[in-house]
């Protein structure tokens, strides 16, 4: 005879939903042609990486920089470097996205000054690529977090200053919580078209992990929120945030125009 034995235990935690460079990545998922770049060691992108394809049954576009003991003591600058050169010749992507993760934000180093000095010297090679930066540490927040910086920092870095005479009344901005799914998207789209309004979805997971399986092989994410949307967020005449961490973000676009 089976025997029943109910948990006791007042909450099961899953450690993945308290990874912010998961949520990081996820959102960055949901832009054309990006790669997700962890920064840290390779053990930190594979866990993501096993979650991410179990649950979309399909390909995900994640890389890291693959940071060992003497990167991790000395800085990582240079395996970061050569991380971003690598992803612009094999896969050419229009955005990379990079996760910090905790094990380079223990040692405290100056990401955004790295990568202002990577830009300036290697500007040739990474031109045609844009690169945010995510700062998100494991030891603090959840995915919900990950997801609001990532979107936070697209804006910051793509959205373009718009001015007043060139704001657009048919368009707006939809920044989508990590919480929706790729039907939620779809049907926000439809019910903001029917409306006769041009919605720009940020970031637009519908598009791109809807289990659509292109002809070809593409190394980025193959469908999303376009660069050049995104750059254009500036002169929708109206916001809409969907979910309580979704306010940083909206309050960073709405400081843009």
């Amino acid at each position: 005879m089976a025997a029943i034995h109910p948990p006791h235990k007042a909450a099961a935690v899953n450690p993945l939903k308290s990874s912010q460079p998961l949520g990081a990545a996820y959102a960055f998922l949901g832009v054309e042609a990006s790669m997700p770049l962890f920064h840290g060691s390779q053990g930190c992108t594979s866990f993501a990486l096993v979650l991410l394809v179990r649950h979309f049954k399909e390909t995900i576009p994640l890389q890291t920089t693959a940071m060992d003991e003497v990167a991790t003591i000395l800085g990582g600058a240079d395996h970061l470097e050569e991380a971003l050169l690598n992803l612009k010749k094999r896969t050419n992507p229009k955005l990379i996205g990079v996760c910090t993760t905790a094990l380079v934000e223990t040692r405290g180093e100056d990401f955004a000054g790295d990568l202002a000095l990577i830009r300036e010297r290697r500007a040739k090679e990474l031109e045609g690529t844009e690169i945010v930066l995510a700062q998100t540490p494991d030891f603090e927040g959840s995915i919900e977090e990950g997801w609001s910086k990532a979107v936070t920092a697209m804006i910051e870095g793509l959205v373009k200053p718009g001015k007043a005479a060139r704001i657009d009344p048919a368009r707006i901005n939809i920044l989508a919580g990590s919480h929706l799914t790729v039907a939620d998207i779809e049907t926000l789209r439809e019910t903001v078209e029917a409306f006769g309004l041009e919605p720009t979805i940020l970031p637009d997971i519908s598009q791109a992990l809807d289990g659509t399986v292109p002809d070809r092989w593409i190394p980025t994410t193959y469908g999303g929120t376009t660069i050049e949307a995104i750059r254009g967020m500036g002169r929708a005449a109206y916001t809409i945030a969907i979910g309580e961490h979704m306010r940083a973000p909206a309050r960073r676009l709405h400081r843009a125009p």
